[in-house]
């Protein structure tokens, strides 16, 4: 008898895409009772900070001086643009925040090469 071995990874994608789900329905009531939008739970948050933690501990990205300013602005740019997650579209959130995440990175990075270019002029 083959049992599936399930993958311990510090993400669990199914739960992501839960308590998103759960999110969305309060953001729903709360526009239709016309309260204010509700906080993102702790868990999204630590998934997000999570991916963009791990991520900037990749090769490609490790070696910046600022590192921290990679993944506080990733985590920005993730609840910037988190309301156009949607899950009828994919139901795979850790791939959308992922892809935020190397965009954001990337754009840093840019930002820093030319202050260190206008620092060097």
């Amino acid at each position: 008898m083959t049992t599936k071995k399930k993958k311990n990874h510090y993400v669990d994608n199914e739960r992501f895409l839960a308590e998103i789900l759960e999110y969305k329905k309060q953001v729903v009531h709360a526009k239709e009772n016309d309260l204010i939008k509700p906080r993102v739970s702790e868990y999204i948050g630590k998934c997000i900070y999570l991916i963009a933690e791990n991520l900037s501990r990749k090769p490609r990205f490790m070696n910046y001086s600022f590192r921290d300013e990679l993944v506080s602005d990733a985590i920005e740019n993730c609840f910037l643009y988190f309301d156009n997650f949607n899950p009828d579209i994919s139901s795979n959130p850790f791939a959308y925040f992922t892809q935020i995440i190397y965009y954001a990175f990337l754009r840093r990075i840019a930002e820093e090469k030319k202050q260190t270019y206008i620092k060097i002029i």
